[in-house]
Parts: C-alpha cells; sequence; structure tokens
C-alpha cells in the first residue's frame, strides 16, 4: 500500500508521548505521527483524554516523509463514517472467508486484493454485479451464497443534508449568495431549499454511497471558495441520512 497525502487511513495507536500519537497505519508496518495539536478541533491538554494505546483512529495524511504526520481533526464526520464502514465491512469479510476457508483465508485473501486492489472493492463490484462477480472467484456454493446475503444486508444508500449558512453585507449581497447557490444546483442530485434568511438546506443524493460523499466534498469545498472571493461568511452543518 502506497501512503498518499490528502488520503484517509485506519491507524490503530502504539504509543503515547507527550506532544502526540505514533500510529502504525492501516495493515502496514509504516509509522505514522498525529501531533497534539492535530487529535481534535478541541484544546488538548493530554493526549490520554482522547486515546489510549490500541484504540482504533480515522486519520488524514498532512505531510509525507521518513515518518507522515497525520491529523484527526481534518477528517470530516462524512469521511470518518465511510472509512469504518468500508473497514468494518473489510472486517467482515475476512471473518466469512475465514469460516469457509480457514487455513487457506490469506491465500483467498491476496487472490482478490491483486484483482480488486482491496476487499472493499470486492465487495463493491458484487454489489453492483452480484452473483456473476462471485462466479469470476470460483468460490464455493456455500460461501457465494453467504456473500450474495452478506452484501445484500450491507448495502446501504446514503443521502447528505448540509444545513448552510451564508451571510454577507456587500452590496447585492443577496444576488452573490444566489450565484453561490446556482453554482450548486448545476449538479445533477443535488437540490436547495431556502430555510429562512441566512439559512439553506442542500441535499446531495447520487443514489450511490460513495458518489454522493465524493461529491458533497466537493461541493463544500466548492462553497467555501466561492464565498470567499465575494466575501460571504460561510459555515455548514452536515445531517447524514
Amino acid at each position: 500500500m502506497e501512503i498518499k497525502e490528502g488520503d484517509i487511513y485506519i491507524c490503530k495507536v502504539k504509543k503515547l508521548l507527550q506532544h502526540g500519537i505514533i500510529v502504525t497505519i492501516g495493515n502496514e508496518e509504516k509509522e505514522g505521527f498525529i501531533h497534539i495539536s492535530e487529535l481534535s478541533k478541541r484544546w488538548v491538554r493530554d493526549v490520554k483524554d482522547i486515546a489510549k494505546e490500541g484504540d482504533i483512529l480515522v486519520c488524514k495524511v498532512i505531510t509525507l516523509g521518513q515518518s507522515p504526520e497525520l491529523s484527526i481533526k481534518r477528517v470530516t464526520d462524512s469521511e470518518r463514517r465511510e472509512t469504518l464502514r468500508e473497514w468494518s465491512i473489510e472486517n467482515r469479510l475476512i471473518r466469512l472467508l475465514e469460516k469457509f476457508y480457514k487455513k487457506d483465508t490469506n491465500k483467498l485473501k491476496e487472490q482478490i486484493i491483486k484483482k480488486y486492489r482491496s476487499l472493499f472493492n470486492f465487495y463493491e463490484a458484487i454489489a453492483k454485479n452480484g452473483k456473476a462477480e462471485i462466479e469470476d472467484m470460483k468460490l464455493d456454493k456455500d460461501i457465494t451464497n453467504e456473500l450474495l446475503d452478506f452484501v445484500e444486508k450491507a448495502k446501504k444508500k446514503v443521502i447528505i443534508k448540509n444545513q448552510l449558512e451564508l451571510k454577507t453585507y456587500e452590496e447585492e449581497g443577496v444576488e452573490k449568495i444566489k450565484e453561490v447557490l446556482n453554482e450548486c444546483r448545476k449538479t445533477k442530485g443535488v437540490s436547495i431549499k431556502y430555510i429562512k434568511a441566512p439559512i439553506y438546506m442542500m441535499t446531495i443524493d447520487l443514489g450511490d454511497t460513495k458518489k454522493t460523499l465524493n461529491e458533497n466534498k466537493k461541493l463544500l469545498e466548492l462553497i467555501n471558495k466561492k464565498s470567499k472571493s465575494l466575501n460571504i461568511d460561510f459555515k455548514y452543518t452536515e445531517i447524514r441520512q
């Protein structure tokens, strides 16, 4: 696994230090460091208030080097939930493989990762193509049925709603806010409803969890960038369904 700046990983706490935490990144032996200032959006007096050895954390890589630096506070709520969901699905898949293949589990796992790059991608391929995807792997009938059942139960469609707050005291402020929102309305699957000044509700439903999450991130970045250029104060609260 190549660790990349900006990517998000499941990390395990290895050691607590006075000014931060040492973690192992993903399934690798690669270590990373989280400075105390990156542990939370709140002020942290003691790292022990945030984590203990063995804890599982969702972290974003902020700089690379001999020892990558990571952050917890820069991970959004939706990124954290989706990363934990993918991690949970992969662990449940491993347990399912172990049930049928026992000592040969690692061998089969390597085959799946070689073809799909990750167990979660394998899960998504089954969710999209059904039984035909599993038949390509030539698995036993019993595990094929259990895999299909597992995937069906794990499927989850996500709709994201963001409560947007847009304020400005500039001339033609209303028109500038409309300009920002109209940029978002160009995206299929996005709707924006006026609640009351200065609150709007933006709903994103692309029919697919990953696409919805990715589009949500892009739109919030777009609104933030455009608001700054037009001297608009922007805040948001995410509501996930």
